[in-house]
């Protein structure tokens, strides 16, 4: 009997979505998309598309009963409770809506690290900026003012003190960023270095597989942007197992059963591990790509295999066994605004560069780097050992950045 051909429901077509279409396709599974935006390739790569707006809960679910899908998937920050709740409804692989919802609200996130006992700053969630400055007295600074549910770090910024005016800015900029219009403010934990402890982990019912560490190094200068993601990450089994523990604990908290989950920690100055976030999707800045560039795993694949509850993928990583390759990406920011000239790579690193995505234009404005989106370059290198990827990575500063106008 001819096996019938999987379903997969993949909402929005833009680039977080491309390689989750393109992975399908690979896979044999027919592939259906929503969004508005006819005009991406994402659109034009699906075997069906609707012409809908992802976000319309009531309108998704329609085309999936009408299609009869296996699966449904995003990479989309926002969808994902869209994708829960389809998954619900239809009895689909998936995640329940609250326990998506707990992982992308920044409130109840920090709610639940209390609940299970890990490390969590103070932090308050406010609907107005009258209430917001109500807690400005009962916080220690300094503080982050951030949207409640955004993404990309958009919007945050730290104050070392209350400045009636600025929060005011602030919380506007916030308030506009934020999906469920509320502002957090939270206790800023001190870094201990400038170096995040990342990691994309995927769930499978009880089973949490971690293919995806990586360091991800932030500059002095845009302390809250990433900016050089390097694998491996080389901590001790010690550290590893501790901060697995902690990861473990708050993604078992949360109620989630399935997915690829983007991790964020780093270390306090009081040796506390502080998760700063677990988004319920895959990781930006080519992560996905890059960990099967270290490690040979797929996790794409894996993600929209599971997701139509094909476990032959799963089952082959069971003795699949692991590469350990030295990659390094270089997300580019500008540290003032300016006029775009060129990308600037040493020929001293020249020849570990893989590939290269420049994502403006000779004689475009770009500004000085602030949100994760206003990356001007790409830039991926592949090297042979250790020594010689941390001899670069160490002060890749030097070696790779945005030439200006007026620069010379």
């Amino acid at each position: 009997m001819e096996r019938k051909q999987k379903k997969i429901l993949i909402l929005g077509v833009g680039e977080a979505q491309r390689n989750l279409i393109q992975a399908s396709l690979n896979q044999g599974y027919y592939v259906i998309v929503c969004d508005l935006r006819e005009d991406r390739e994402g659109a034009k790569l699906a075997n069906k598309y609707y012409k809908v707006d992802y976000m319309d809960r009531k309108a998704v679910l329609e085309i999936a009963q009408r299609e009869n899908i296996d699966g449904v998937i995003s990479n989309s920050e926002p969808a994902m409770l869209n994708v829960a709740y389809i998954a619900e409804q239809l009895g689909l692989p998936g995640n329940s809506m609250e326990s998506i919802e707990t992982l992308l609200s920044k409130g109840k996130f920090r709610e639940l690290q209390k609940k299970v006992g890990v490390y969590s700053p103070k932090h308050y969630v406010a609907s107005s900026f009258d209430e917001l400055v109500q807690y400005a007295n009962k916080i220690n600074y300094p503080v982050i003012i951030k949207p409640t549910e955004s993404s990309g770090t958009r919007g945050t910024e730290k104050f070392n003190f209350f400045d009636e005016k600025e929060w005011k800015r602030a919380y506007g900029i916030c308030h506009s960023f934020s999906r469920n219009g509320l502002v957090t403010l939270e206790e800023y934990v001190e870094m201990r270095s400038l170096t995040v402890n990342d990691a994309d982990v995927f769930v499978i019912g009880d089973e949490i597989i971690w293919d995806g560490w990586l360091w991800e190094n932030r500059s002095k200068d845009m302390p809250m942007l990433p900016m050089t993601e390097v694998f491996p990450m080389a901590l001790s089994k010690e550290k590893k197992d501790k901060i697995r523990d902690i990861v473990e604990k708050i993604l078992r908290g949360s109620g989630v059963k399935l997915g690829e989950y983007n991790v964020e920690t780093y270390d306090t100055l009081t040796d506390e591990i502080f998760v700063i976030e677990i988004n319920p999707r895959q990781a930006g800045n080519h992560i996905p790509q890059l960990i099967e560039q270290h490690t040979g795993v797929d996790l794409t694949r894996l993600l929209v295999s599971t997701a139509v509850g094909d476990m032959s993928y799963y089952e082959h990583l069971k003795t699949y066994q692991r590469e350990n390759n030295f990659v390094t990406l270089q997300v580019v920011f500008s540290k003032r605004d300016g006029i775009f000239e060129r990308l600037y790579i040493s020929p001293k690193i020249e020849g570990y560069v893989k590939w290269i995505d420049i994502t403006v234009k000779q004689g475009d404005m770009v500004e000085r780097g602030i949100n994760a989106e206003q990356a001007v370059a790409y830039v991926d290198l592949l090297f042979p050992d250790y020594e010689t990827q941390h001899l670069f990575t160490d002060r890749i500063e030097k070696y790779i950045y945005p030439i200006l106008k007026n620069d010379f």
